[in-house]
């Protein structure tokens, strides 16, 4: 039975966090930084962003460039449901919005008191989303990010710190709280699967799934400790999921089996192409490709992180610790 989550009451105000903010650099290179996430738009315009609060847009393949953003903040994550209406969030739990197709972006949280990142977004509709990151991080919204309200999932836990939990939640129900929030491992990746379903991806083997917009999740157990950094549902049907070391597992036909890597480079992301390749991009310039149950690897020569990535016509339009990059996709 999946365990309802523990809902915080805590809205934010965007007002009252807006004057933390600094505003990003104008960087002349923005583009050869150090970029964390890139995202599709629309068919026409693709969005990245990263560090120092570094958003940019490159329309009909026409160049990046930068916008102006009312933060200095590491970004980590960008999400748009529609043309018009995208959110990023990052360092200090710092959550920015747009409603003009990344033009222009204002602060809807900023919390540096907490010192904690958010490291991904996602949103069902221009209305409701959800933001997660370290240290059990979970805000959702459902005014389009006018109030944040802060959830604790205890759900995602193994059984036993859930026993755990639930022994001292009968004695002192403040006390749980405490300890709740201290012992959730960090949110690294949401991902929307089919029929509504959204995997996430953590710490500590954390892989769990919600059919329910992320009120309640049910963990998935792989048998792993070791830290999951991307989830994803692939066009064939089949969940794989991979991270620390380059560990990569696969659900097939109900089963979870570890595909063997020969390399041990952690894994950042999971792209995937068709219904037949899945590319898997990671540090120290690693490129994997699956293609029918065959794993190839790659090298690029400057041996730089690659943080993500999307799929294109030519190969693949990565973002890494060095900036942008056209990168060769091997299948």
């Amino acid at each position: 039975m999946q365990k309802k989550f523990v809902s915080i009451a805590c809205s934010v105000i965007a007002m009252s966090n807006a004057a933390l903010a600094t505003e990003a650099y104008m960087a002349p290179l923005a583009e050869q930084s150090l970029l964390a996430d890139i995202q599709k738009i629309n068919e026409t315009t693709l969005v990245a962003v990263g560090e120092r609060g570094h958003i940019l847009i490159n329309t009909n393949n026409q160049g990046w460039q930068q916008q102006p953003v009312p933060t200095n903040q590491m970004l980590n994550a960008v999400d748009f449901v529609d043309d018009q209406h995208g959110w990023a969030v990052g360092h200090d739990a710092i959550i920015l919005a747009t409603d003009d197709g990344g033009l222009h972006w204002t602060v809807q949280q900023n919390l540096p008191d907490l010192e904690k990142p958010l490291m991904d977004v996602h949103f069902f509709d221009a209305q409701h989303g959800i933001a997660v990151g370290a240290y059990g991080l979970f805000y959702r919204t459902q005014d389009g990010g006018q109030s944040w309200v802060k959830e604790l999932h205890g759900e995602v836990l193994l059984e036993d710190d859930q026993a755990y939990l639930q022994e001292l939640r009968d004695e002192d129900e403040q006390l749980y709280l405490q300890e709740l929030a201290s012992v959730l491992p960090h949110f690294n990746r949401l991902s929307a699967g089919r029929e509504g379903r959204l995997y996430m991806a953590g710490e500590m083997g954390l892989l769990a799934f919600s059919d329910d917009q992320g009120r309640n999740w049910q963990r998935i157990d792989v048998h792993y400790n070791g830290s999951f950094f991307d989830v994803m549902q692939v066009p064939n049907g089949e969940v794989i999921a991979a991270g620390l070391r380059g560990n990569i597992f696969q659900l097939t036909d109900g089963v979870w089996q570890r595909i063997d890597n020969p390399t041990k480079s952690s894994i950042n992301s999971i792209v995937a192409v068709d219904a037949d390749t899945t590319v898997f991009v990671g540090n120290n310039g690693r490129i994997l490709t699956l293609t029918k149950g065959k794993l190839s690897t790659f090298q690029t020569e400057d041996g730089k992180a690659i943080i993500n990535a999307l799929a294109s016509p030519n190969g693949l339009i990565a973002v890494t610790e060095s900036g942008i990059k056209q990168l060769p996709l091997n299948k």
